[in-house]
This record gives structure tokens, C-alpha cells and sequence, in this order.
């Protein structure tokens, strides 16, 4: 697989493809068939009528104390997915539009070395995301397959209204397992809503400043090099063109990382919503129960620190894009311009650097809901308050 932001962009729509979203590249490389769609009605049906019965589960329910904990956790926890899957759906056409965007932006600036450090940030940050959620996902299996058979309760991973706790019917049983395997399933569309696609913008747009500012280094290193070895004005011609071509990418990060927030910024949102609710629940749990069990414990943990570490990407990479784009206006500083003659109004580089470091001064920050920034010390006082 290329490292280029272009194909790793592509390899991503094809697991959501392959999810049950569909296709999310800007060319039509994966098709939307008639049963394709079917497909997809049919399952998100599936996840609504489900979460709908958790829903009524944590209300009116009678289950024991641990399946009623339970309900109630993954009601308010599932209501936010499902939330966060219908706006992924949602935002397709401007995502597309957006692949596009961040795939051309700066193409030919990229370089290898740069790309492979991106790709192995996406690479190790989701596949540690998603074995946190299938171990958890297995912890809850695991622990309610020992209750029935030890303990002769019912199957119960996700808590629904429907079937009743006590009915001990083969219909019951059966439907319980697959409560369980469509929760499984739920996951994959879960995670390209609100872990493929957003961490993987998120953490090539970071790499889009640090291929910037690699590139005002750059052309600085050559402009020391073309002074020696041609005449000063073609060496500052060839100095003009590149701050130039520099500050359009640039404005365009900009433009693009104001998408991002658009389009994902209140699946971001949502999530940090999500794990503060989760913290909440966790000490209610742990109130109700001090003395959990080993395998409960771990059912426990895995889930919420699944849930944190997801948190955790989305504002540590927020965070990387406001250091990353705050590194620009040095570079630009330093590219060479004082070593520039004065006195050519149609290529004044020292104004065109003036003008790109007052824009490049003013921080990025993306934030929740237009208040909360989504940045590294946000994710301190989410996680230790």
C-alpha cells in the first residue's frame, strides 16, 4: 500500500464501503448496487429497532442490577452512536468532495518519509482501536455465556426490553444471540463514523502542515544553493514562486481543516459527550457494585477503555493539528526573504511573507460545538475530572 494521503484515503473508503456505509471516494470504485442499499436499509433498521428496545429497557425494564446498569449505559452510549452513524451518512456527498480536497492538496510536495510516519499513525491508532472494542465486545460474550451456564441466567450482552428476562423460550434464546451478533456487526459502521474517517482526516491534515513546513524549509535550503549557482534574480524568482505555491496550500489547509469541522466536528463532539457520560456511569456502577469479579471487572474496564482511548485519538490528533499549524509562520519567517532585493513591486516577497505570517500567527484550534477546544488539555481534564 502507497503512503501517499491519497490511496491511504481510498484504502479507508473501502472498509467503510465494506462496512455497510457505502461509497465514499470521489470516483465510483465501489458501486451502490440496488441490494447494496437494501443491505444497508435493512441493517441500520436493524441497529434502530435495537437500540430503540435498550432504550425501553433502561426505562421500564426489571432486570437484575448488573444487566439494569447495563441498559442504562448502553442506552445513553448507543443513542449517541446510532447519532453519530445517520450524520456520517448524512455528511457523504461533502465528504467525497472532501477526499477529493485532501488527497490533490499539496500532491506533489509530499515526501516518503513524511507519508510513511502518517500511515503508521493511522495504521497503529485504529487497529489498537479496534482490538480494544472486539476485546471488549468478547469480554461481554464471554462473561454472559459463563452466567448461563454456571449460574443458569439468560444470555445477556445488550440488555433489550424484548424478549423478557425470564423467558427462557428457544425463540428468547435465540434472539438474544442475535441481539449480540448485531452488535458485533454495529461496530464496523460505528467505527467508520466516528474512528475511520475522522482520525484519518484529522491525522493527514496534520501531515498536510508538516509537508508545508517542510517545504518552506525546503525552498530555503535551495535559495542558500541557487545563490552560488545562478544569478540572484533567478534565484529569487525561483524563491517567489515557491513561497507563493507555499501560502495557496496553506490557505487551502485552512479551508480544509474548517471542513473537517464542519463535517465531523459534532461526531468529535458527540464523542467527548459520550465519554464523559461513560465516566458518569462507571462510578455509578462502581458505586452499586465495589466488589466486582474478575471477569466482570475486566468487561467493565475494556469497554469504558475502549471508549477513552477513542476519545483520545480524536482529541490528541485535534491537538496535533493547532501544534503542527502553528509551526508554519517560522518556516515562513525563515525562508530566505531578507537575502531578497527590495524595490520590485510585482514580486515583493517581503510583503507576500508579511502577509502569510500574520495569517499563519492566528491558532487553529477545532472545537466541540463551537465552544469546547478539542485540543491535548482538553482530554486531560475529560479524562481526570
Amino acid at each position: 500500500m502507497s503512503p501517499r494521503t491519497k490511496f491511504l484515503l481510498k484504502d479507508c473508503c473501502k472498509f467503510v464501503y465494506y462496512a455497510g456505509c457505502g461509497n465514499y471516494w470521489y470516483e465510483d470504485i465501489n458501486h451502490e448496487t440496488i441490494p447494496f442499499k437494501l443491505y444497508r436499509f435493512i441493517s441500520f433498521s436493524i441497529y434502530t429497532v435495537m437500540i430503540f428496545l435498550e432504550n425501553v429497557a433502561a426505562v421500564f425494564g426489571s432486570f437484575p442490577s448488573v444487566e439494569k446498569n447495563s441498559a442504562v449505559m448502553f442506552a445513553a452510549i448507543h443513542n449517541i452512536v446510532l447519532t453519530k452513524m445517520y450524520l456520517f451518512l448524512y455528511h457523504k456527498v461533502s465528504i467525497r468532495k472532501l477526499n477529493f480536497e485532501m488527497g490533490a492538496v499539496g500532491e506533489n510536495l509530499e515526501e516518503d518519509n513524511v507519508m510513511k510516519k502518517q500511515y503508521w499513525k493511522v495504521k497503529y491508532g485504529i487497529l489498537f482501536y479496534v482490538v480494544s472494542v472486539y476485546l471488549s465486545l468478547g469480554a461481554y460474550g464471554v462473561e454472559s455465556t459463563r452466567k448461563s451456564i454456571v449460574e443458569g441466567a439468560p444470555f445477556y450482552t445488550v440488555v433489550t426490553y424484548w424478549p423478557a428476562y425470564q423467558d427462557p423460550t428457544m425463540i428468547a434464546a435465540i434472539f438474544r444471540i442475535f441481539f449480540y451478533i448485531t452488535w458485533l456487526y454495529m461496530m464496523l459502521p460505528m467505527m467508520s463514523a466516528d474512528c475511520i474517517m475522522p482520525i484519518t482526516h484529522l491525522i493527514c491534515i496534520a501531515y498536510k502542515f508538516v509537508t508545508l513546513r517542510r517545504h518552506f524549509e525546503r525552498i530555503r535550503e535551495e535559495f542558500d544553493g541557487d545563490l552560488v549557482t545562478m544569478r540572484k534574480e533567478e534565484a529569487e524568482e525561483k524563491l517567489w514562486i515557491g513561497c507563493l505555491e507555499g501560502i495557496k496550500m496553506h490557505q487551502k489547509l485552512i479551508y480544509l481543516a474548517d471542513e473537517i469541522n464542519r463535517i465531523f466536528g459534532i461526531i468529535m463532539s458527540l464523542q467527548v459527550c459520550e465519554s464523559s457520560a461513560v465516566a458518569v456511569l462507571l462510578l455509578l456502577r462502581l458505586a452499586l457494585s465495589p466488589h466486582m469479579d474478575l471477569t466482570n471487572a475486566f468487561m467493565t474496564y475494556s469497554f469504558v477503555g475502549s471508549l477513552f482511548f477513542l476519545l483520545a485519538l480524536n482529541l490528541w490528533n485535534a491537538g496535533e493539528i493547532t501544534y503542527q499549524a502553528s509551526l508554519v509562520s517560522p518556516a515562513v519567517f525563515y525562508c530566505g526573504w531578507h537575502m531578497c532585493a527590495a524595490g520590485r513591486p510585482r514580486r515583493d516577497i517581503r510583503r507576500l511573507v508579511l502577509t502569510a505570517c500574520a495569517h499563519a500567527q492566528k491558532p487553529l484550534v477545532l472545537k466541540a460545538f463551537g465552544i469546547q477546544d478539542l485540543s491535548y488539555s482538553t482530554f486531560v481534564s475529560v479524562s481526570f475530572t
